[in-house]
């Protein structure tokens, strides 16, 4: 299985720092968190109605030890010669450890491709805060299948809320 990392920082050496209508991001799924619909976790998780961004719930997830929650797939996308961002709200509670965003996008003939978070996990007790993944697509690179997951690397709670994905249409400078 091919595996491919890419950090924020190689989504804006190739995409144009100007504002124009034809580099804004453009939405392509929203994931509210609102209920548990759609949502592919079947352990480890739970709706919580109390706790969230826009006063509407979040998924809390709660653990011991560490692990992967996937959350969503997105198969209905035509996309190519962009960056895809996942981007959510998420906050922590007593996590010894840390947790991050991951994409996995799979492109016909060429395998599965990862992008990570790292650069901004959350870690111990920490309040509502935006991250976000890129994934770099060229030219051709059009993925059949997006995986939107949660890593939890250690134990304690996680709450995670609004999802987006979106795409910046790759440009040179």
């Amino acid at each position: 299985m091919n595996r491919h990392l890419v950090s924020l920082a190689a989504v804006l050496a190739f995409t144009t720092c100007a504002p124009s209508q034809s580099s804004a991001p453009v939405e392509l799924k929203h994931f509210a968190l609102d209920s548990l619909d759609g949502v592919r976790a079947v352990t480890g998780v739970a709706f919580d109605p109390q706790i969230s961004v826009d006063g509407k719930g979040s998924l809390r997830i709660d653990t011991q030890k560490p692990m992967t929650i996937p959350l969503f797939e997105v198969t209905d996308v035509s996309i190519d010669n962009a960056a895809l961002i996942y981007q959510a709200s998420v906050q922590s509670e007593k996590l010894d450890g840390q947790a991050f965003l991951e994409m996995w996008v799979r492109i016909p003939g060429k395998g599965e491709f990862f992008s990570r978070g790292l650069d901004r996990p959350i870690t111990g007790t920490a309040s509502w805060m935006t991250v976000a993944t890129p994934f770099l697509l060229q030219a051709g690179q059009k993925p059949d299948l997006i995986r939107l997951n949660l890593v939890v690397q250690g134990k304690g709670r996680v709450w995670i809320d609004d999802i987006h994905l979106s795409r910046v249409p790759l440009t040179t400078r």
